[in-house]
């Protein structure tokens, strides 16, 4: 306990090293499992997928063959949360489903009704996922009963603080701030009473609690949340946290007006976004290797297949079905964005900036004369239509510069008529524009990504993949795979 509560928040790694001595030191079946699930969840906290579920396994495997129903439950329910996090969605609730069964087997009502809140608790984070908030508050509302009715312990007051930060994060999906409030600040005092280390549930509460702040104008209180939230993301390392805080705080420094700061925490987060990307896909690549070589055996065996070869191709078809669906869903992001460009290019003919009625006037008077403002609305036009937004050193004060206006005029007007923030805005003109080049011109499906960022204006290949993904929720390779087959062009593409 005092490794994953105070030594993972220090320092990881160290964590980690210790965990691995006492799993070499185990010296029964359970000590072994233990730390199994403790070197499991060190490289979970690290988003090391591949390892953190090859462990958990290798952990299962003890647990069934020596019958220790209690710690083939909790497994299950890791092995849902890991599968969980890398997008094996059914996959990850076959789990909940098996460690549902399997705790009916368990005679400790402590530990069933933990296991059982914690079931619902992760069929919540499933609905998060989908940011369907208010069927995943029902879930987080059914599980804590189960909370509650445990012995006053860290155990409790760590399920329950975990369960209120939820319930926050939720309310402050629907926007719901005075709710949010309250369970944050309910999830605070669990946190506190279950541990004086500032573990990674501690860091997304004080950052929950920074965007009520900033939601409320209280940006001083928001910052100094922010920042407690960013010193435990920074020391526990953990990527989650870490991308959380810093895509929070690059909001906090857009609202306050420190572009600096904005720039700062918008690269910190990209980068560790694209870093969680990178293992998310090793973890993909390695597990349809492994289903790959399992249906290669089977079929040089050329014998009668067997109970163990059976198991084989279930997995390989789970794999496969897996597989289908995600590029099932991928396919109807691709045809969602080209008819989301078609779509705005024909409102842009047909009515011109239609946004532009929808801006708050009386305040526009204020800030601006109306001349003004209409002349800026022309020259954000012209600026749209010419490509300058391919300069790799474009900035709001360089754009100001060229419109002869200030950086507040502009920085308004983007703001209001555009709907974005200026680097959102400026990175989604680029990536609108290298797909419609793609589209216009089919030798673009064949350059090289690292040619294609440097054509729309991004410093690095990793910059353009990372911003690519996060608009159209696609790899600029995939996308090109897909409208490559649309077009009808051979050469099929490698799909990431």
């Amino acid at each position: 306990m005092h490794i994953y509560m105070y030594t993972a928040s220090e320092d990881i790694n160290k964590a980690l090293r210790a965990a691995d001595s006492l799993h070499r030191t185990a010296v029964n079946d359970v000590q072994e499992i233990r730390s199994l699930m403790l070197i499991s969840d060190m490289h979970h906290r690290q988003a090391n997928r591949d390892s953190a579920i090859h462990y958990a396994i290798k952990a299962e495997k003890i647990a069934d063959r020596t019958a220790n129903y209690s710690w083939q439950a909790r497994i299950c329910g890791v092995l849902s949360t890991q599968h969980r996090e890398t997008g094996l969605s059914s996959a990850g609730k076959q789990y909940i489903k098996k460690g549902l069964e399997i705790i009916e087997r368990v005679d400790n009502p402590e530990f069933v009704n933990q296991f059982k809140g914690q079931c619902f608790q992760e069929l919540g984070f499933y609905a998060l996922e989908e940011k369907d908030y208010t069927e995943a508050i029902t879930y987080f509302e059914q599980a804590e009963p189960f909370f509650t009715k445990l012995a006053d312990s860290v155990v409790r007051h760590v399920a329950l603080a975990q369960n209120d930060e939820r319930l926050g994060l939720c309310y402050l999906g629907l926007e719901a701030i005075d709710s949010a409030a309250f369970y944050y600040k309910r999830a605070l005092a669990h946190e506190s009473r279950a541990s004086e280390a500032d573990t990674p549930v501690k860091g997304f509460i004080y950052d929950g609690l920074g965007q009520i702040y900033l939601a409320q104008e209280r940006y001083e209180q928001a910052d100094s949340c922010f920042q407690r939230a960013l010193a435990i993301a920074e020391a526990s390392d953990f990527p989650n946290l870490k991308m959380r805080v810093y895509k929070d705080l690059a909001q906090y420094y857009r609202l306050t007006g420190d572009n600096e700061g904005y720039q700062r925490y918008n690269e910190k987060y990209l980068k560790e976004a694209e870093n969680d990307i990178a293992k998310h896909k090793k973890y993909a690549d390695n597990m349809f290797a492994n289903v790959q070589r399992q249906v290669l055996e089977i079929a040089s065996a050329n014998k009668a297949i067997g109970a163990g070869a059976v198991a084989g191709v279930a997995l390989a078809g789970l794999g496969i079905g897996i597989y289908i669906r995600k590029q099932r869903k991928d396919r109807q992001r691709y045809r969602d964005i080209i008819n989301k460009l078609r779509r705005e290019r024909m409102l842009a003919l047909a009515d011109g900036r239609m946004a532009e009625a929808e801006a708050p006037a009386d305040r526009d008077r204020d800030l601006m004369p109306e001349s003004t403002k209409q002349e800026l609305l022309k020259k954000l036009e012209r600026f749209e239509s010419s490509q300058q937004f391919t300069d790799r050193n474009i900035s709001i004060a360089v754009l100001a510069g060229k419109m002869k206006t200030n950086t507040k005029y502009l920085s308004y007007i983007i703001n209001n008529y555009r709907n974005k923030d200026f680097n959102s805005y400026i990175n989604e003109l680029r990536i609108n524009y290298i797909i419609s080049k793609m589209g216009a011109d089919s030798r673009y499906l064949h350059y090289k990504i690292s040619y294609l960022a440097e054509e729309c204006g991004f410093a690095t290949h990793s910059q353009f993949t990372t911003v690519f993904r996060n608009i159209t929720g696609l790899s600029p390779s995939t996308f090109m795979a897909y409208h490559k087959r649309e077009q009808g062009i051979k050469d099929p593409a490698y799909i990431n």
